[in-house]
């Protein structure tokens, strides 16, 4: 993990095999309490504040837990990382806006902007220190066993409608009648469509979150992306990875706010693996995103919080 102070580093972690539990407390009442005492997990929380710990517990799938738990740590990795501050130190503020983000303790230490996302068993995160920007990140798995029912059942054209609170019109337009490669039919097609769709999705989300904004923002449907191109999936056999895990960079994408072109935001969105993408927003076109780095627990984690 290096190069943190020369653009915007960005890290990911499968927490997929991370913290394995018995088949019996997968999800329940209780459950998050049971897998805290399985294995060796309590000295993992214990890394934590008594109130990061409870918002970890509080979910009432293990899944859930697991990406909670692995955003906590992310987070306090990058500010000892990046602000070079015992763990201990490591104290999460937010702004006003209620994004989180690193205030040192004194005037003269390092500040850190980030931001944070999960979704699958993937957990995401985008920071840049000593720098004046805002970031957002947004992951997104692909689920066919969802959604391929639903637009089965409701049509294309029907299902995308009703996200029309979150797209503008035009995009809706746009995402409703985009085609693929002619030679897809049935479920191929469609799933070549719902990949579209997320792409739209994942750099909405990642601009949105890069204002401190939600998906309720009253400006949401005013501005839009054009020149949407979907990144092509990592391909290959499972035995190439991890060399394999990343897929196509797209960055030519545009952003139109009330019919005029913003020129001042970067966006980035990169395929991971066949069923992620990646979309991440900055407002410093001159700081540039460093590649994503795909942690590992133990070496990258585990080793800065000094945890044996």
């Amino acid at each position: 993990m290096t190069d943190r102070y020369n653009g915007v580093f960005r890290w990911v972690l499968d927490v997929q095999s991370e913290w394995p539990c018995s088949d019996s407390i997968k999800s329940g009442r209780g459950a998050s309490a049971l897998w805290a005492h399985e294995n060796d997990n309590q000295r993992v929380l214990n890394l934590l504040t008594s109130k990061e710990r409870e918002m970890v517990l509080r979910f009432y799938h293990i899944k859930d837990v697991k990406l909670s738990l692995a955003s906590q740590l992310l987070k306090h990795c990058a500010v000892v990382q990046s602000c070079h501050v015992p763990w201990s130190d490591s104290v999460i503020s937010k702004h006003e806006n209620h994004k989180p983000c690193y205030i040192p303790m004194n005037s003269s230490g390092k500040r850190l902007e980030f931001n944070i996302s999960h979704h699958g068993s993937l957990v995401a995160l985008a920071g840049c220190a000593d720098t004046d920007i805002q970031l957002g990140v947004d992951v997104v798995q692909l689920d066919h066993i969802r959604d391929l029912p639903r637009v089965r059942r409701e049509g294309w054209s029907s299902w995308v409608k009703t996200y029309d609170a979150v797209f503008s019109a035009r995009e809706v337009q746009d995402i409703a009648t985009w085609e693929p490669s002619p030679t897809l039919k049935g479920d191929d097609l469609l799933k070549s469509k719902l990949r579209h769709f997320y792409a739209h999705w994942c750099l909405k989300e990642a601009y949105v979150k890069m204002t401190g904004e939600a998906l309720m923002a009253p400006w949401l449907q005013d501005m839009e992306f054009r020149n949407v191109r979907v990144p092509q999936a990592a391909t290959g056999p499972l035995t190439m990875r991890p060399s394999n895990e990343w897929g196509e960079t797209i960055s030519d994408v545009e952003v139109w706010r009330d019919g005029k072109k913003i020129t001042e935001v970067k966006l980035e969105l990169q395929a991971f693996r066949d069923d992620y993408m990646i979309g991440t927003a900055s407002s410093r076109l001159d700081v540039p995103f460093l590649p994503y780095n795909l942690l590992d627990l133990q070496r990258d984690v585990y080793s800065v919080a000094d945890l044996r």
